[in-house]
Order: structure tokens, then sequence, then C-alpha cells
């Protein structure tokens, strides 16, 4: 009975939202905005992207907050998890990867501690992850330049970049990651609104309200005429905060996992000491 009750209850809910979305969207406006940035999103914005010159251009000021937002709650969930400890019944290693054979090469053994983590476990994925992370950072830069123009824009650049580091996280391990490619999340954070900012106190300098856009008309040869709007640099410091955002949430909860490896290596040295303890005993009666 609480089954059904409940199944009726989400098919209620979900048939009226679904027939209230329809409804709104199917319903003729005699005055809509949209109608509004579609008409000067190319000639006032720059930009054929509607969405983005939107964002960048029309209600940079909205988007700032947002962004300020978005770091805000990334520095209060890094804070949070910086004190968090996970349960003692979830800190151990599997089982199948405490009772490996010792003359198995893998990097399991000594997971935090390894040279070089691409061998035995997980070496496929691992070398993978290493390629796919220069051909991330060529995908976030063609979706971040195509941004005011074509689908795709500074966050999008920015969670696809964030994909390809967090990889490295999942595979790699936190400690190597950290040892090997320092990222510093709260800097790129900081970097990306002062970015932002500038760009917009860029405009005040000039005279004009702040965050107003303005786009340049360059002619490259072999090129071609090349148009650089003042929000591209917006844009970046929008994707600089999404990166260092992502990373600063992901990594501080992939920083458990650190804190489960020395339980069990603490787990470990207990039970190494009390079997020596234990053998230690008889041969001293033995002597007495």
């Amino acid at each position: 009975t609480r089954r059904v009750r409940d199944l009726l209850l989400a098919v209620a809910a979900g048939g009226g939202m679904a027939w209230l979305a329809f409804a709104m969207m199917s319903r003729p406006f005699a005055q809509s905005t949209s109608t509004f940035f579609l008409e000067r999103a190319l000639t006032e914005g720059g930009g054929t992207n509607v969405v983005n010159v939107m964002l960048v251009d029309f209600r940079g000021f909205d988007t700032f907050g947002e962004i300020v937002v978005l770091g805000i709650v990334a520095l209060t969930v890094y804070a949070l998890l910086r004190r968090f400890r996970p349960a003692v019944e979830t800190m151990d290693l599997p089982e199948q990867q405490r009772y490996l054979p010792a003359d198995l090469q893998t990097d399991l053994l000594n997971p935090r501690n390894a040279t070089d983590t691409a061998i035995g476990y997980l070496m496929v994925p691992a070398v993978l992850v290493r390629l796919l992370l220069p051909f991330s950072a060529l995908v976030a830069f063609y979706l971040f330049m195509r941004g005011h123009n074509q689908p795709g824009g500074g966050f999008v650049a920015g969670l696809v970049f964030s994909v390809g580091l967090v990889l490295q996280y999942i595979i790699s391990g936190t400690s190597w990651v950290e040892a090997h490619l320092p990222l510093y999340p709260r800097r790129w954070i900081a970097s990306g609104l002062l970015l932002a900012l500038g760009t917009g106190l860029g405009a005040v300098a000039l005279g004009y309200p702040f965050l107003t856009s303005h786009t340049a008309h360059l002619h490259l040869p072999l090129i071609g005429d090349l148009h650089v709007a003042s929000a591209m640099f917006f844009d970046m410091g929008v994707f600089a905060l999404v990166v260092g955002s992502t990373l600063l949430i992901l990594t501080a909860i992939a920083h458990q996992s650190v804190r489960s490896h020395r339980y069990h290596a603490r787990l470990m040295e207990e039970e190494q000491q009390a079997a020596s303890e234990q053998t230690a005993v008889p041969a001293t009666q033995g002597a007495v």
C-alpha cells in the first residue's frame, strides 16, 4: 500500500509539472524578453550565440553575482569537508585489495608512495587518462573560443577541463596527482573573480557603466577578420572560477581516500606490532 501511494504521488507530481511546463511554453505572450535578445544579440552583443551573449553581455552583472556565489559555495564545501572524517567501517581497503600476492607488481601494494601508478592494477586507464588531459584542454579551448557565436563558452569549457583533471585524481590517486601536478584550486577561484572584476572596472575606467562590453574588429593575415569582444576576458574569469570551484569541491572529497589509506596503514602497523610482541614473550620466558 505504501509503494502504491508513493507511486501515485510521484506520477501526480511529475505529470502536474509536465503539464504546467507545457502550458507555459505553448502559451503565446504579447510581450516577451526573448524577442529582445534575439533581435539585439548580434547587433549590440556582437555574437550569434544568444545564450552566451545574454550571460556575458546583457546580463553580465547577474552572471558576476552567480560566479561569486559559486566561489563561496566551493569554499564552504571545502571548509566543511576539511574536518569531516568518514565512518570507521568505510575507511578500510576492500578485501580484494588487502589480500594480493606479494609478487604481484601493482601500485595497490603501496598506492600513495608509488613512483608511477601506471603499473599493474589500472595500468591501461592510468595511461589513457594522462593522454586524455591535453585533449581535454584542447577541447576546452575550442569550446571557449567559439562560445560567443556557437554553442560553448567559459562555463562549459571549465567543466570539460575539470573533467580531465578529476580523472587524474580518480585513476592515479590524490597524493600522486598533487605531487606531480599542483593545481591550487583556491588560486583559480581568486584569479577568476579578479579577472571578471577587472573586466567590469575596465569599462568604468573608460567612462562606461560597469561591465559594458565592446567588440574590436581586427584583420590578421592568413586568418582574416577577427572580432575580439571584451566579454571574452569576463568569460575567462568564469572559466577559471568554474575550474577552481569544481576541483576544490571534488578534491575535498578525494582527500577522504587519503585518510582511509592512512587508517589502513595504522591498522597494519598495530597488527605487526602485536604479532612481534606475541613472538617475543615466549622467547623471554624461555630465557628466564
